[in-house]
């Protein structure tokens, strides 16, 4: 017979770790004992070392008195019989002497079991050279800057405000006080009868432990856990005023907000001590906050994934929004009790991943620290013994994040509150800003249509955009309207802002009233109609054709909202985006392309050009007669009766301009309190049909890197579906070719300034290339195809572009600006800005 089938009689058919962690595991102390007398397999079993740790914190764990004089005896099964320090004669005595003070060993056993052998492993091996390799790691990096040269500005644009994570070397941690005190020899010296926080993070009902920092140096010294205790304290400074001036929080971190909430504020600082294998699983920082940490003793291996990316191998069951951690839940087990442990995680994971599956990973060593942004997921394994500070903070930066983290827990606590009063009176310049995430975030709703769709919050409401069991009856209904087939396979292919469908042969597209919806689905009507009655042949290709318009339900209907829709024909090679094409590998500024360039997939010239005779078919376009709409208007004039539409657009917008910009917060504090006076006072400074030259017939109104489609096509296919003049250099094999621009919904079907149209192309689909600007207005401004002389005007050129750019509609636009060019944050003023972004002669 099997000797494992002899030893463990019929639970031989259980694997060794459903045996070990679901059977054993919930024996009491003294049936476990027992189970070692059954025979060799069981004695191994029971004698599991984790399993004792377990017994032993349970019974011990809340007992002030056993632990704050706590002895660890080399194993938890002793340490469980004998808790606390005795004498030398009664250590020989009564622990030495005992029969369980010697475990049998039985080589064989473990030898002939993966399970038990991989948990050795883990017990017992050293990290000295545990570190990533060219040949393991991601392709990608985390950045090193050296802190004498990094300024905080440059740190704030570089890093903090576009939430990458960066290693900063010689900050001046040498300085500190706690550089000295706080290494092993001085820190038990000074310390050693003090009593610390201990994170207990698989070892029972007691997630945390009270230790004196004596008793617990001497527990890391002899320990083999494969999860070994660490310390982890929040009150550390609070309980020694001498250790809270040890160190200094890093100069790119001090401004906090959560500061204004005094000695009521949540856990925000801690101090880790931790020997070797113990370190932080899976987790994201708790309330949308960012993190710095600062090592004194050791080496830390970290590795990071950005907030879209969840970890692959994770189990976890996450709290609250977007996967933050509770308010009040400052400790990593929140996160941590059902995920895999660091080592374990490197050691069975992280050999399967693809190096594009790869996190970010850096070595941090003695005197260096690591910021995190905020929603970064995160795990840490210590290599050596170390100690380290870390402080968790709420800034300018992840201010959203902290607001949308604190109102969707205001109901379970009461930190929103008196955050939110404390911010207003302490920063009354960020009141439009939290306003607006206030209602942003609030996860319910007095909409009367919301309401009569079956929702009871807004954001339910946009999620149910996606559910066909709601929206398939509607599609089969417009369908049957345009004598379409019924029965075609019909895909969701919304982004959240309104409901979008498609199958094989057309697109069904309907407005929200959330989102201008009835304006919206006229502006889009009225162009699709524009288009096909008068642009030129050679330009009708790409845009999609208008097969029919109309509303859902009647005006005899007494529903609240009759859901406007448009069908449009579906591209048949099916399209992708310029945006999908480009996700993770577009153009930035600091990228030099040719005036061919190429980029990826993507030909950029090419795509430059293409933008170039879209815009000026569109531009070239006779505009809506106002006359026919009982409406007069001048051009030349500021009065508003006889405005133009275009005009008194602006001269909204104008009007809302700096509340806007306060609200979105992406620009700096400083460069937004000086919008008023930077910003003209007429739109006519903008655009003066007498200065700047004719009205464009329609603009587009966004036409960024999500309107316009193409396919990936082979040489000879590229040729065949381009055959516009721009195309004479051949195309390569497996390059995007836009073939089609969509989304004509912010239309201005009255016509405007042609340069308004090249925001959010300069921006979104040129990545803020200035060579590619050069070439997209040389392509416009002599385009005489056409037989007319439109032209994009060149006065006060940077002036008008950058005042156009700051009344744009959509504030992704205006992050993906910043995140092209951050340098935008260093700028003490609009004229440097407009320079920086605009400046190209």
């Amino acid at each position: 017979m099997d000797p494992r089938a002899r030893g463990l009689g019929t639970l031989h058919v259980i694997p060794d770790n459903i045996f070990s962690e679901r059977i054993l595991a919930q024996l009491s102390d003294q049936d476990l004992a027992h189970c070692a007398r059954v025979s060799r397999f069981f004695y191994v079993f029971s004698r599991d070392d984790q399993l004792w740790k377990k017994h032993c914190l349970d019974k011990w764990g809340d007992n002030r008195e056993v632990m704050q004089n706590f002895m660890f005896r080399g194993t938890w099964l002793l340490t469980y019989l004998f808790p606390t320090m005795l004498s030398e004669c009664e250590e020989k005595e009564n622990v030495w002497a005992h029969p369980l003070c010697r475990l049998l060993q039985f080589p064989e056993i473990t030898r002939h079991s993966h399970y038990l052998y991989a948990k050795w492993c883990r017990c017992n091996m050293l990290l000295v050279n545990f570190i990533p390799t060219p040949e393991t790691s991601s392709d990608s990096e985390i950045p090193v800057e050296n802190g004498m040269e990094l300024t905080k500005e440059k740190f704030e644009s570089l890093y903090d405000a576009q939430s990458v994570p960066v290693l900063i070397k010689d900050n001046g941690v040498e300085k500190w006080k706690a550089w000295t005190d706080w290494k092993w020899k001085n820190l038990l010296k000074k310390y050693g009868k003090t009593i610390f926080r201990v994170a207990n993070e698989r070892g029972g009902k007691y997630r945390y432990l009270s230790m004196s920092l004596e008793s617990y140096i001497h527990y890391i010294r002899t320990q083999h856990d494969e999860t070994p205790l660490y310390i982890f304290d929040a009150n550390f400074a609070d309980r020694d005023s001498e250790m809270a001036e040890a160190y200094e929080v890093p100069k790119y971190f001090q401004e906090d907000f959560f500061s204004v909430l005094s000695d009521k504020r949540p856990p925000y600082r801690w101090i880790i001590i931790g020997p070797a294998r113990s370190g932080a699983s899976w987790h994201v920082d708790p309330a949308g906050t960012s993190a710095w940490n600062t090592t004194i003793e050791g080496r830390k291996r970290w590795a990071l994934y950005p907030p879209h990316v969840f970890p692959p191998g994770l189990s976890i069951s996450r709290t609250g929004i977007n996967g933050h951690q509770s308010l009040y839940s400052t400790d990593v087990l929140e996160n941590a009790k059902d995920s895999a442990t660091s080592l374990f995680w490197y050691l069975e994971v992280y050999p399967q991943l693809t190096p594009e599956m790869r996190p970010l990973e850096i070595i941090q060593e003695p005197g260096q620290t690591i910021f995190i942004p905020s929603g970064w997921w995160h795990m840490v394994l210590n290599i050596d013994d170390t100690v380290a500070v870390t402080q968790n903070f709420a800034n300018i930066h992840n201010l959203e994040h902290v607001c949308e983290s604190l109102i969707n827990e205001k109901d379970k606590y009461k930190a929103w509150e008196a955050f939110h009063e404390k911010m207003l009176k302490t920063y009354p310049n960020l009141e439009p800003f939290i306003t607006r995430k206030i209602l942003t975030f609030s996860d319910n709703t007095d909409d009367p249509i919301i309401k009569e769709e079956g929702f009871s919050s807004k954001l339910d409401f946009l999620e149910g955009f996606r559910d066909l069991r709601i929206w398939q009856p509607r599609v089969i209904e417009v369908l049957r309207r345009c004598g379409l087939d019924e029965n075609v396979p019909i895909n969701v292919i919304s982004h959240g802002q309104n409901p979008v469908f498609r199958n094989a042969t057309v697109v069904i597209k309907f407005y929200s009233h959330l989102f201008n919806g009835i304006k919206t689905f006229n502006a889009e009507n009225k162009a699709y109609s524009k288009i096909t009655d008068h642009i030129s042949e050679k330009y009708t290709r790409y845009f999609p054709k208008l097969v029919r318009s109309g509303y859902l339900f009647d005006e005899s209907s007494e529903r609240n909202y009759r859901w406007p829709y448009l069908v449009i024909e579906a591209a048949t090679d099916g399209g992708m985006s310029l945006a999908e094409v480009i996700v993770g590998g577009g153009l930035s500024s600091s990228d030099e392309v040719d005036m061919n360039g190429e980029k990826g997939m993507v030909k950029w010239g090419e795509v430059t050009d293409f933008s170039a005779e879209i815009l000026y078919a569109l531009h070239s376009l006779p505009p809506t007669s106002i006359l026919d709409e009982n409406m007069t208007f001048d051009l030349t004039t500021t009065e508003q009766s006889t405005l133009h539409p275009f005009h008194k657009f602006i001269s909204h917008r104008l009007s809302l301009a700096p509340k806007v910009q306060a609200e979105w917060l992406i620009f700096s504090p400083h460069l937004i309190s000086q919008i008023p006076s930077y910003l003209p006072s007429s739109p006519l400074e903008l655009y003066n049909p007498e200065l700047d030259g004719p009205l464009a017939g329609i603009l587009h109104g966004d036409l960024n890197a999500e309107n316009i489609l193409g396919i990936i096509s082979s040489a000879e296919e590229t040729r065949e579906h381009n055959n516009y003049n721009c195309l004479d250099e051949e195309i390569l094999t497996g390059y995007w070719t836009p073939t089609t621009v969509i989304d004509l919904g912010d239309s201005q079907v009255y016509g405007g300034d042609p340069l308004f149209d090249l925001i959010p192309i300069y921006i979104s689909v040129l990545g803020c290339s200035k060579l590619l600007l050069k070439r997209f207005l040389e392509k416009y401004n002599n385009n005489d195809e056409i037989g007319n002389e439109q032209k994009i005007s060149m006065r006060m050129f940077k002036r008008r572009a950058m005042w156009y750019t700051l009344l744009w509609e959509f504030e992704g636009a205006v992050k993906y600006l910043v995140g092209c060019l951050p340098n935008i944050r260093e700028c003490k003023n609009w004229e440097e800005v407009e320079d920086l972004v605009w400046g190209i002669v």
